[in-house]
């Protein structure tokens, strides 16, 4: 198994650990609305959370009562290419690929125009840079490398790192939310 699998079951064994789960994420949540780069966008791109990720269906319900447009990814391909998708609501999605429920293609409408839009990026861990570990598909990293929006991540405070390995096809957040702290990059907290 190499480094970075190695330390993607540890870092998954240490958040199925994490107690006051739903306390945290509400703290996440209201740290997130509490942005001004949440409060200005009009749309929001955002995954929809696995049981052990921090829960964004109610970010995303959220998003959807104060009239934000919301835009769900959905997996192209094995290569790690992913497109976002409009929804109105959380019934309208279905389990695609890795387990993760995603939009019909055939029904949903994908988002061509990312202007004035935010993107909420999942990860495992993530240090005070903006540096990541994801899941190891590549699809974040490779829909960033071409997005000029904010990048937040969302992050239990217990699952921060002091610093995150990367290559050269890893692309940093510009803000990192937690329970307890929100970095910024280039800001005076650390990022």
């Amino acid at each position: 198994m190499s480094v970075k699998a190695e330390t993607r079951k540890k870092l998954k064994a240490k958040r199925n650990s994490i107690s006051n789960k739903s306390k945290l994420d509400f703290c996440i949540a209201q740290k997130l609305f509490s942005l001004d780069e949440y409060k200005n966008a009009d749309k929001i791109l955002i995954f929809v959370s696995l049981f052990d990720e921090i829960d964004t269906e109610s970010i995303i319900n959220s998003a959807l009562s104060s009239g934000k447009t919301v835009a769900v990814p959905c997996c192209k391909n094995k290569f790690g290419e992913m497109e976002f998708y409009l929804i109105n609501s959380l019934d309208e999605l279905k389990t695609g690929t890795f387990g993760v429920r995603e939009p019909d293609i055939e029904i949903n409408k994908k988002l061509e125009d990312f202007e004035k839009s935010i993107i909420i990026v999942p990860g495992l861990s993530f240090d005070r840079d903006g540096n990541r570990i994801g899941y190891g598909g590549g699809y974040y990293d490779r829909f960033l490398a071409n997005y000029s929006g904010v990048s937040i991540g969302l992050c239990y405070g217990e699952m921060m790192s002091d610093s995150i390995p990367t290559d050269k096809y890893d692309i940093p957040v510009d803000i990192v939310v937690t329970d307890s702290e929100v970095f910024t990059r280039g800001g005076n907290n650390g990022l």
